[in-house]
């Protein structure tokens, strides 16, 4: 069953990987990889949880840690077993997952007071479209804020950008607003804290990303602006840096290049058409079986935790 339940979770994470999701409608590939990001979180959730709950109880963790130092070396006089090291890395592991999730969740509270000061500190005005001026010769278009967020535009891209360029710019960046793309964002930092000793979650994480902004720009489009105009407005403020973050989302964001490539080309007008029926119920069957994965491990895990058996005594050398 343990098989089968790892196979199923292995297929799922590495679907994303089979499928051309740059051609396709960009919410559907944000639904694949979000849920492959989340279900590699989930791995690790649980596969502790097995450490702790299920392994120590088993006869193969008994033959493993039935040990003693000093019967092995008996010139050695530390009565060091096996059982209180293989609980100690259990609990290390366990240890070192829960503080790598910490340190996401301080560092988007850093990141959302840092906003919260730019927007309280540097705003000059309101600019175009209800947006709010900051100062700065560089060519910054944002949604900023986390709670309440507010699109900011900077006194650089005001004079650098047209007004076609402008209006598509604002408008993808309404598009992360009204898409609501903070909370997936804060969610993916989440799980690539949680999941980050496992291979490929940082590739996983950066294709969420890109996808985010593919899902802007289409949103921006679908108002009726000249893609040529938003790709200008896009190569005007890409920065050498150019990620998204759940409380400041550029316009200059992930994967720069290959959104320029679909927005001169076309292809990212034609997302809708090229998205096959086949390609929309996987990705809905996609988040189904992440749901099912979530609750399916989260009452399998307290069923197992409320049959420890407390009175259970591990062996000690004698």
């Amino acid at each position: 069953m343990i098989l089968a339940i790892a196979g199923l979770l292995t297929a799922a994470i590495a679907l994303p990987y089979l499928l051309d999701l740059e051609r396709v409608r960009p919410g559907t590939a944000v639904s694949f990889w979000g849920s492959a990001l989340a279900l590699r979180a989930m791995t690790v959730v649980f596969g502790l949880a097995y450490l702790v709950f299920v392994l120590p109880r088993t006869e193969i963790f008994a033959a493993l840690t039935h040990w003693c130092w000093h019967t092995i070396m008996p010139l050695i006089t530390t009565h060091l077993d096996g059982h209180s090291l293989g609980h100690a890395t259990v609990i290390g592991a366990s240890f070192v997952v829960a503080m790598s999730a910490i340190s996401v969740g301080f560092g988007l509270a850093r990141a959302t007071r840092a906003v919260r000061r730019l927007l309280a500190g540097a705003s000059l005005g309101v600019g175009p479209n209800e947006s709010l001026i900051v100062g700065g010769s560089d060519v910054l278009l944002a949604a900023a804020g986390f709670a309440r967020p507010q699109i900011i535009v900077s006194a650089g891209a005001l004079a650098v950008l047209d007004d076609e360029e402008l209006a598509a710019g604002l408008d993808h960046e309404r598009g992360h607003i009204a898409r609501r793309h903070r909370f997936l964002l804060v969610l993916a930092e989440i799980c690539r804290g949680i999941a980050r000793f496992l291979p490929g979650t940082r590739h996983s994480v950066e294709q969420l990303m890109f996808h985010v902004e593919r899902d802007a720009d289409h949103w921006a489009l679908s108002r009726r602006h000249d893609r040529l105009a938003l790709a200008s407005a896009i190569c005007k403020a890409a920065t050498p840096r150019g990620a998204a973050s759940p409380v400041l989302s550029t316009l200059g964001g992930s994967g720069v290049r290959r959104r320029l490539e679909q927005l001169l080309d076309g292809t990212a007008q034609r997302a809708d058409a090229l998205t096959s029926p086949v390609v929309r119920i996987a990705s809905v069957g996609m988040v189904a079986f992440t749901l099912a994965a979530a609750a399916a491990g989260s009452t399998a895990t307290v069923a197992v935790a409320q049959k420890v058996d407390s009175g259970h005594q591990l062996r000690h050398c004698d």
